[in-house]
């Protein structure tokens, strides 16, 4: 009996344990009860202002800060060079580069500027001078962030095609040469065009565009 009673008194608080436990999973989950449906927070909405467009290399603020370079047009483009790129190209005289323009900026800190263009609306331009060192630098560095470097015509370099008109952007140290065409579609559409300006300035071409530089003649055989 004694062995009895004890075995009722262990047992009997296990099953009000298990009693208390079943309530109080009723009370936090009743039976047939519908869990209240969850509202996510609105996805945010992007941003509606348009994305920036490619930056405009910064000018040199005053011509004073720039070196002056002044070449004649027929002698920065040839006309065998142009129509070489297109045979219809004429050269068009007393041209002004358009404002805002990079051939505009080039010829406001002193530089030349030049362009040939046909009837079926061809266009080819040139522009060189020679910003300060610290624009010279900020140049480059704009163009680094949005256009393609390539090796293609020495020195520092850059080509990139916008709305279907090609535009090479070549450094020699603080010379800047800016070329653009609708004939530029790859980088070596336009390294006649860099090599004539380059030899124009006095500059060393680069070694792939030697076929624009006049060989020098060959010593005729002494007798």
């Amino acid at each position: 009996m004694v062995g009895t009673r004890l075995l009722r008194v262990v047992v009997l608080p296990a099953v009000l344990l298990v009693g208390a436990a079943a309530l109080t999973g009723c009370t936090s989950n009743p039976v047939g009860a519908v869990a209240a449906p969850r509202t996510s927070a609105p996805a945010a909405t992007p941003s509606e202002a348009p994305l920036p467009g490619p930056s405009t290399p910064p000018p040199t603020q005053t011509a004073d800060d720039a070196t002056p370079v002044t070449v004649k047009c027929k002698k920065l483009l040839p006309k065998r060079v142009a129509q070489a790129l297109l045979p219809d190209l004429e050269r068009t005289e007393d041209w002004q580069p358009e404002a805002g323009s990079v051939a505009a900026q080039l010829t406001a800190i002193g530089g030349t500027a030049c362009a040939f263009g046909d009837a079926a609306g061809d266009v080819l331009e040139v522009a060189v001078a020679k910003p300060s060192a610290a624009d010279a630098a900020a140049l480059k560095n704009d163009l680094v962030r949005r256009s393609n470097s390539v090796p293609t015509y020495g020195g520092e370099a850059y080509f990139e095609v916008v709305d279907h008109v090609g535009r090479v952007d070549a450094f020699h140290g603080r010379t800047w040469i800016s070329a653009r065409s609708n004939r530029f579609l790859e980088p070596g559409d336009a390294i006649e065009v860099v090599a004539a300006a380059e030899a124009a300035l006095g500059l060393e071409p680069a070694p792939s565009a030697s076929a624009v530089v006049t060989p020098a003649p060959t010593p005729a055989p002494t007798p």
